[in-house]
């Protein structure tokens, strides 16, 4: 007997039923070292900062479309300081700067990661999310610090939205995708 896999997920009948059925905006997020693909809604905004929520409380938030925390998820990415690396990233600018994610370990000690980034600038694109046509530059941010070698990718547009992202969250979760279906 042969084994079977999970069906793959149509990610764009998932994003057009969530659409249809949601009014406020939406993320598509991808955790990829779990194989699990969900739709997230907006479950809270301060001012650049949008926390996004599965109906079982697993959340992303964002800042100004970068990751900055996660909830929900086991090894969640607690708190981060990205202002420097979202200004090259969103200005679609070549450069390089700091910035810090912070965890908790077992003990409920925070533990500070941090990291040396790179942007660098890519092509621009023409891509489809649910439907909808977009258009966008690769930006590509390379990052070191404590072992840690790390690549996150984006698509921002000319507005300097992040539209689609491949972000790193932390050494146990990795990375996730996510896909602006509804800003």
């Amino acid at each position: 007997p042969g084994k079977t896999g999970a069906a793959p997920v149509d990610t764009g009948a998932m994003a057009r039923s969530a659409l249809a059925s949601n009014r406020g905006p939406l993320i598509l997020a991808t955790l990829e070292a779990q194989g699990l693909t969900t739709v997230l809604g907006l479950s809270g905004q301060n001012g650049a900062m949008r926390s996004y929520m599965t109906p079982n409380q697993q959340g992303l938030i964002l800042r100004d479309g970068m990751l900055a925390g996660t909830r929900g998820l086991g090894h969640d990415l607690m708190s981060s300081e990205l202002a420097a690396v979202s200004a090259l990233v969103r200005g679609r600018r070549a450069g390089s700067a700091d910035k810090l994610h912070r965890y908790l370990d077992g003990e409920g000690i925070e533990r500070p990661l941090p990291l040396r980034c790179t942007v660098s600038l890519g092509a621009n694109q023409a891509f489809e999310i649910a439907g909808t046509p977009h258009n966008g530059q690769q930006v590509r941010e390379a990052c070191t610090g404590a072992g840690q070698r790390i690549e996150n990718n984006y698509l921002v547009n000319g507005a300097g939205d992040i539209v689609l992202s491949r972000q790193w969250i932390g050494p146990q979760l990795g990375h996730v995708t996510i896909q602006t279906l509804r800003p």
